[in-house]
C-alpha cells in the first residue's frame, strides 16, 4: 500500500500537505492524494474520491467512489463491496492512523477541536 502500482513511486517521494483548517484541499495538478495521517483526532466535511477513467481500478468507470466513501454519497456496492458505509462528518479517525485511497478534494470538519493532517501526493 501507499504505491503508485504504475510507477512504483514510494509513499512521500511525490510530495505532501499539511492541512489544519477548514479550507477544502486540492492536491498539485496531475496529483491525487493517495493517503492520510491524522496528527490529531480527525474528522472531515469531504473526502472527495477520484474518477476511475480507465480498468487499472477494476471497477466500472460511472462507480467513481474510493475505499472511503465520499461524504454524502451512499455507497457503491460494486467498488465497495457489499454494505459499505459512508463516511460522515461526525465520524472521527483517531491520532496516527493512516487511510490509503484516492481523493481530488480532502476537507477537515473543524468542529472536531484536533482535526489535523498529513496528505500524501500520488500521480
Amino acid at each position: 500500500m501507499g504505491y503508485n502500482l504504475s510507477n512504483d513511486v514510494p509513499l512521500g517521494q511525490l510530495g505532501s500537505g499539511y492541512l489544519h483548517d477548514g479550507n477544502a484541499f486540492k492536491p498539485p495538478t496531475d496529483r491525487v492524494v493517495i493517503a492520510i495521517t491524522m496528527v490529531g483526532d480527525t474528522s472531515f466535511d469531504q473526502l472527495v474520491p477520484e474518477v476511475p477513467t480507465d480498468s487499472t481500478f477494476k471497477a466500472p468507470v460511472s462507480s467513481g467512489v474510493s475505499e472511503i466513501n465520499c461524504i454524502g454519497t451512499p455507497a457503491v456496492t460494486d467498488f465497495n463491496g457489499t454494505n459499505a458505509d459512508v463516511v460522515g462528518s461526525s465520524d472521527v479517525f483517531p491520532k496516527g492512523l493512516t487511510i490509503y485511497g484516492r481523493w481530488k478534494t480532502v476537507e477537515l470538519n473543524m468542529s472536531t477541536a484536533t482535526s489535523q493532517a498529513i496528505l500524501y501526493f500520488g500521480i
